[in-house]
Order: C-alpha cells, then structure tokens, then sequence
C-alpha cells in the first residue's frame, strides 16, 4: 500500500485489474464503481472506476464501495486492543 510519503511524491497506487489507469472523477462514475481515490485533490479526485459487484456494494461501510482489490488494500490487522476484544467480549458474556 502506499504510504503518504508516496503520495505526497506524486507515486502512483496500485491498479485494480479492470480499473482505469487514468480513473475517473467521481462526477463520472455509475453505480457500482470503484471510488478508491487514485489521484489528484477536491473535484479533481481521480478514482478507480473498476466494477463492484452487487453483493459486495454497501456504501457507508468501510471499504464497500471499493472494488476487491483496493478493499483488501485498506484492510489491516487492526490495533492489538481491536485484535483483543472479540476475547474480552467472550469473557464478559
């Protein structure tokens, strides 16, 4: 994934395949298209624009409006607390 140092350097993220190199910006986009941003700043925001499948497509989730790849991009392991409270929750049942 890139760091903010890349992007502050102008270096490109990874593509999803069947993404648009160039992207669009979110004016353009459909439904059902990828809106991780790829590049530029306000309304000039270029975004991905792969398709996202019906079943994966819920906006105001976190990552659900981006295609597979990019979800599993902003997917992380989480804070060892995050990690920890399905036990601590288990324990308090």
């Amino acid at each position: 994934m890139r760091t903010v140092a890349d992007m502050l350097q102008g270096i490109d993220p990874p593509l999803a395949p069947g993404g648009n190199a160039i992207g669009r910006v979110l004016a353009d986009l459909d439904t059902h298209q990828c809106r991780f941003p790829l590049r530029g700043e306000g309304v000039a925001t270029r975004f991905c624009a792969a398709q996202v499948s019906e079943a994966d497509w819920l906006p105001g989730a976190p990552g659900r409006c981006y295609c597979r790849f990019h979800r599993r991009l902003t997917e992380g392991r989480g804070t060892g607390a995050e990690r920890a409270a399905p036990r601590v929750l288990e324990r308090l049942a």
